[in-house]
């Protein structure tokens, strides 16, 4: 991997006496692929959390050179400070091992606070100034482990009100956005999958990690979250609504761009708040609505034939 840094300084632990919460904070970001788009998620993630976080790193996992270029450009304009490029031959640019780059995302943080998100993944907010203080707090519980989004893999086990806010309760913590202490992730590597890291990813896949085979690229999160229910954790997760929302997108460039346009509009956001799995996807109108039933109507009248 290429290492290059905008500032030799990046990533000095300010002391945590005093520290603003974003003085404490790495944004953490792995990727692959169009970052045409990239700035913009950025500055939509520093306008959420009110303010550049102390550190951003950005691993890449063997994306083609253009994607590099747009990349080193955002560093150079100060959006980045650690960059990791992968060579586009090498055995890690495999859509099957992003968990490499995953893990190294948080391992390259050099703050004692990690918030993971990635390039597809779009938080709006009203109000909410103190949320990170707030969620930080929650941290110092012993029994939390992260605070996460909505979209996950399954429901929530109950709705917590704490210090007047309320949490849906998990033992999942998504890449897509959670926020955790450096301390707690790197326990949780070195708990479930440290000989796996040692060996540089090339042993064994943790056997205990029970999944099937084509979900085994998120073994991160399976990590985190057998972590979670092995020491008995939870994770935390505010409720989304139209002053708090955390969208994964799935899509990169000018699709990502033009959902973010319908996102702030607020365009059929209600529908998509807190839905496992969930995918922004506003329903079609105007000429758009009526070339989707075209073509559903031609699909219904093919399949008779």
């Amino acid at each position: 991997m290429n290492d290059v840094s905008s500032d030799p300084r990046a990533g000095a632990v300010p002391a945590a006496q005093g520290a603003r919460p974003l003085d404490l904070l790495t944004l953490a970001v792995s990727g692959f692929g169009d970052a045409g788009a990239t700035g913009t998620v950025l500055r939509d993630w520093f306008e959420f959390l009110g303010g550049r976080p102390a550190e951003v790193v950005y691993i890449d996992g063997g994306s083609p050179p253009s994607t590099g270029r747009t990349l080193l450009s955002l560093l150079h304009r100060g959006l980045i400070d650690r960059l990791e490029l992968v060579n586009p031959a090498s055995w890690e640019n495999s859509f099957h091992r992003c968990y490499i780059q995953e893990h190294e995302s948080g391992a390259l943080a050099r703050l004692p606070y990690i918030m993971f998100i990635k390039p597809d993944v779009l938080p709006l907010r009203r109000g909410h100034d103190g949320w990170l203080a707030e969620d930080m707090a929650r941290l110092d519980d012993p029994a939390v482990f992260a605070v996460t989004m909505t979209h996950l893999i399954d429901p929530p086990r109950e709705r917590r009100t704490i210090a007047g806010r309320a949490y849906d309760v998990h033992d999942f913590a998504s890449l897509n956005f959670s926020l955790m202490k450096r301390s707690s992730f790197r326990e949780a590597m070195r708990s479930q999958i440290g000989a796996f890291i040692d060996g540089g990813f090339r042993g064994e896949y943790p056997p205990h990690i029970t999944c099937e085979e084509r979900y085994r690229r998120a073994l991160i999160e399976w990590a985190w979250q057998e972590h979670c229910r092995s020491q008995g954790l939870v994770t935390l997760a505010r409720p989304e609504s139209r002053e708090w929302m955390i969208l994964h997108i799935n899509k990169y460039g000018r699709k990502l761009l033009g959902l973010r346009r319908k996102m702030r509009a607020m365009d059929d956001v209600e529908r998509h708040f807190d839905q496992p799995k969930g995918l922004y996807r506003p329903a079609p109108r105007g000429l758009s609505k009526l070339g989707r039933d075209l073509e559903g109507l031609v699909r219904r009248l093919k399949g008779r034939s």
